[in-house]
């Protein structure tokens, strides 16, 4: 993470694509306006999200320019980019949970719950990486049965951990859970957005928003 201070108060940012939070990635894809031309769009406001900051404005000083442009530059000149192959584990808290490769090792309420209480109320499908991988996993992370809500408190804990980590597993299950009791023709899929696109469009804009 990028050390740096706000108003006077320690703060940090990712430093590179594998230390985004999944809760950050979830709030790039909602919040910065992906219908606004990439020139156009707000970058301040992506700092504000990399940074969990509250600000509206900085003083636009040349240190502070040079600051703002070397805290967000590597979003933009990294290869951003996620695995789409299944890993066999994932580690929390120190344990390796063993990931099932098959999403029929899910119970039917806990596809209902996916489906019903996140997926349907979505408007992105990337939203519920963090729930999708938590209903999952829970039963593997506590030895037990399924309960929804342990599965919400390992959600908020994912949510703290790098999105490369939980993006695969997520995306995975919100694939398969979205044919879940679905009658041909019934629903259509919910809108993925291409954030590695987006920010090599930002690389090419950023010039245009410093000068």
């Amino acid at each position: 993470m990028v050390k740096l201070k706000l108003n006077g108060q320690p703060a940090e940012c990712p430093g590179s694509y594998e230390e985004i939070k999944t809760r950050h990635y979830v709030r790039i894809l909602k919040e910065w306006d992906q219908s606004v031309d990439i020139a156009d769009r707000d970058y301040f406001h992506l700092f504000n999200i990399l940074t969990d900051g509250k600000f509206t404005d900085f003083s636009r000083t040349v240190e502070n320019e040079i600051t703002f442009h070397n805290v967000i530059s590597w979003v933009l000149t990294q290869d951003f980019k996620f695995s789409t192959i299944l890993p066999k584990v994932l580690e929390y808290k120190g344990e390796l949970v063993p990931i099932p490769l098959e999403i029929g090792e899910l119970s039917i309420g806990q596809n209902i719950h996916l489906r019903r209480d996140y997926i349907d109320k979505s408007k992105i499908l990337e939203e519920n990486l963090s729930i999708a991988t938590a209903i999952y996993l829970q039963p593997k992370i506590d030895n037990g049965q399924f309960s929804m809500k342990r599965a919400i408190e390992i959600a908020k804990d994912f949510d703290e951990m790098p999105a490369y980590l939980i993006y695969p597993i997520g995306f995975f299950l919100l694939r398969r859970a979205l044919t879940f009791g679905m009658l041909p023709g019934k629903r259509s899929p919910l809108p993925r957005i291409n954030l590695r696109q987006t920010f090599v469009q930002m690389w090419r804009a950023l010039p245009r928003f410093i000068s």
